[in-house]
């Protein structure tokens, strides 16, 4: 189809083609993930002298960060990559779009998911378990009380409530919803790529809470048919914990 240009005259839109990324590229890309993440983030921190489990545990804030970002690295070079050459980019694929709107949406559905689906979902684990909300928040309670100061703060804050959204959406909600999609139906392909999405940090309390999170972030994304309302939910449900946890510490 061509259309006018009001400067260089006749042009003719970008073709657009059926993507053949599909599950396999997904189910890949996820293994090779957390292999690349696994040794570079302990490369990372030998380099830095944390060796030995102790030594680790108690690493500074920006170590632990650092080691943490090739993980989000390779989620998002993983999507983008194989959109862009098995597909017509990430953008038009996933799709990735933003509109002002989303954030009157995926605010609220984050904070909804954090503050009453998670602790609605935790109470009978924990009861089963015999442990208690503190055993739940123990994982990143601890990554908060390594945040000292303002830069801390704002390090933790920056890594977790923005990059991590962002790479965790554009790869689970982008890229293996939409291969699950492909084979299966929606909703099938939502509570799929919802428990991958739980999977890696897997702790048992952690598990069903992080799988209701996710499902409530691909959901605003079927609603709307845009990432980008996805990503702001998961920004305001990290960024809400974060914050709560500082305050604590």
């Amino acid at each position: 189809m061509s259309e006018t240009h009001p400067i260089a005259g006749p042009t003719t839109a970008s073709p657009t083609r059926e993507p053949t990324w599909g599950l396999p590229d997904a189910l890949v890309g996820w293994g090779a993930a957390f292999v690349f993440a696994n040794l570079v983030g302990a490369l990372v921190l030998l380099l830095g002298g944390y060796q030995t489990k102790a030594e680790i545990e108690g690493a500074p804030l920006a170590w632990v960060m650092l080691s943490s970002l090739p993980i989000w690295i390779a989620f998002v070079a993983i999507a983008i990559g194989v959109s862009r050459i098995k597909g017509n980019g990430w953008v038009s694929d996933f799709p990735a779009r933003f509109r002002p709107v989303d954030l009157l949406i995926g605010v609220p559905a984050g904070l909804v998911a954090q503050f009453i689906l998670v602790p609605v979902i935790s109470f009978p684990i924990l009861q089963l378990s015999g442990q208690d909300a503190d055993d739940l928040a123990k994982p990143a309670q601890d990554l908060a009380d390594k945040a000292h100061g303002a830069g801390g703060a704002i390090l933790l804050l920056l890594v977790v409530g923005v990059v991590a959204p962002l790479a965790e959406e554009l790869f689970f909600r982008g890229l293996l919803f939409r291969a699950l999609e492909k084979k299966w139906a929606q909703w099938w392909a939502l509570g799929l790529s919802s428990a991958f999405f739980a999977f890696p940090p897997f702790q048992p309390l952690q598990f069903l809470p992080l799988v209701a999170a996710g499902a409530v972030f691909g959901g605003v994304m079927i609603w709307t048919d845009r990432l980008g309302t996805a990503v702001v939910a998961h920004m305001a449900f990290n960024i809400s914990t974060v914050v709560l946890l500082l305050w604590l510490s």
